[in-house]
């Protein structure tokens, strides 16, 4: 044999050997700084994915201390090398959180209960201011309440975005007033602003509407009492107000009372007071009805929506009269009346923007008293033949008082459901009345988000309801409780409720 073949020959040979000597990759070798690719071994920084099983020899987990909601069926978490001594949210899951503030549908804190309502106390309110005696506005971050305690003290409190008191602010009005009959917080296009209208005295009998300029944290801007934007020789007058779309103007809208005829007036300011139109007669009956609820709504066409009740008696329906009006409050090219039973504490709403951002189509709602139980009505297409729809139903023998506020996920609906406590009294004490907190939202669906198993205790001419859109599918509400045991008190609570 030559050199040449026994060099081939080793060759071969040393190239079968390498082929057969071949090892595979030993399991759990490192593949990156730190990680693993095998079951059981670190792949996070310092949890471990196994649970511990019988082959790995470490032992199985145990189960964690919540086992409701969220936390069903979870187990401890390795961390460090070591299961959880108490779990954390590496053992519940992304889920959970120790202390629940989601509106998710889910129970996140694992307490048994889902998306539970936050009930606190805002401030003592001195005297029970009536529905026409209170309003919110919101601003960056919160919101804005105004209340008016006893003849002539106008308060304004600043709410943060989860209802805690931040601020009050006391409202310095024109000298003299004596009461203050009707406060209500608007946004113009120089920022929020309040209209407060009162009773003079000296030199002579007469109401005047005030508008007082606000910045965003409520505090009074502008003249000390704001400018007059209305002046009427007679008492009480309670107005409604509201603000252009471009908030450039301010339609005010009154009812009048004499001996021979009941009118509804109206006029026009902008956003500094000055009178650009009126003051108008609206409407006028020679009927003895009580005229109430007057109240304007702006319109897409730059026009107003103007709403007044006539009440004809406890025992008889009262009338829901509607004008469309245009921007002056000088011609009007619609009305119609409804006929709705007595007492319908009705309101005016927009529904939301359409696409393109459209202004919405206005709404009435109102209060049916006339059938039993009672129920909440909405209005549609009010000018062109809409007829009421049953928005929810009262339980037997509770009136509903409701506040409304159209927010970007639709209609948002709360209502005290109220009875009197002894209905055999005869005294009718202003105390002898309770009842519990209600609420639907865009689902159609009504929920008692009461504080607590009993009715909470209410003032007969204090139940209200005002509304406020709050972040991450919150609502919040303000009402006023109120007690004469031990002594007498007026409190205004919030409440905070998920409404997805």
């Amino acid at each position: 044999m030559s050199p040449w073949g026994s060099v081939s020959l080793v060759v071969a040979l040393l190239l079968a050997g390498c082929g057969s000597s071949s090892t595979s990759p030993d399991a759990g070798t490192q593949v990156d700084a730190g990680v693993t690719v095998d079951a059981g071994v670190t792949v996070d920084a310092g949890v471990t994915d196994d649970a511990g099983t019988v082959d790995s020899g470490v032992a199985e987990a145990l189960p964690c201390e919540r086992t409701q909601g969220v936390c069903a069926g979870a187990k401890r978490a390795m961390v460090d090398g070591a299961y959880e001594p108490v779990c954390t949210a590496r053992s519940y899951g992304a889920d959970y959180e120790a202390a629940e503030t989601r509106c998710d549908g889910l129970d996140n804190d694992c307490d048994g209960m889902t998306d539970p309502a936050t009930w606190a106390e805002v401030a003592p309110l001195g005297t029970p201011p009536t529905g026409s005696l209170v309003d919110s506005l919101p601003v960056a971050g919160g919101s804005l309440v105004v209340s008016v305690a006893g003849q002539d003290t106008v308060q304004i409190r600043r709410l943060d975005e989860s209802l805690a008191l931040q601020a009050t602010t006391q409202v310095p009005v024109a000298p003299g007033v004596d009461p203050v009959t009707s406060v209500r917080l608007v946004r113009t296009s120089r920022g929020p602003a309040l209209v407060y209208v009162g009773r003079y005295m000296s030199p002579s009998a007469v109401s005047q509407g005030r508008l007082v300029q606000l910045d965003e944290q409520g505090n009074p801007v502008g003249p000390p009492g704001g400018v007059v934007i209305l002046e009427y020789p007679q008492f009480p007058v309670h107005a409604g107000v509201a603000t252009s779309l471009d908030g450039q103007r301010l339609a005010v809208v009154w009812n009048v009372v004499t001996e021979d005829y009941r009118e509804t007036q109206g006029l026009v300011v902008d956003a500094d007071g000055k009178r650009l139109s009126g003051p108008w007669i609206l409407f006028r009956t020679q009927e003895h009805v009580l005229l109430s609820t007057p109240a304007a709504l702006a319109l897409g066409d730059g026009g107003f929506l103007v709403m007044v009740v006539e009440d004809h008696g406890p025992e008889s329906q009262s009338r829901i009269r509607l004008w469309h009006y245009n921007s002056e409050l000088a011609a009007m090219s619609a009305e119609r009346a409804l006929d709705v039973g007595n007492s319908p504490t009705a309101t005016l709403l927009s529904s939301a923007p359409g696409a393109g951002g459209t202004p919405g189509e206005p709404l009435l709602l109102y209060r049916e008293t006339s059938a039993r139980p009672h129920q909440l009505k909405q209005v549609r297409s009010l000018f062109t033949g809409g007829v009421p729809a049953t928005l929810a139903t009262a339980s037997e023998g509770d009136t509903p008082w409701f506040g409304a506020t159209m927010t970007s996920r639709g209609l948002q609906m709360a209502w005290l459901a109220v009875h009197s406590v002894s209905p055999e009294k005869t005294d009718d004490s202003l105390f002898n009345w309770e009842g519990r907190f209600w609420a639907l939202g865009p689902n159609g669906i009504a929920a008692d988000w009461s504080p607590g198993p009993g009715p909470m205790p209410l003032h007969r001419f204090s139940q209200w309801v005002l509304m406020q859109e709050l972040p991450g599918h919150w609502m919040g509400a303000l009402l006023m409780t109120a007690t004469d045991t031990p002594a007498e008190t007026h409190t205004l609570q919030s409440v905070r409720y998920c409404a997805p």
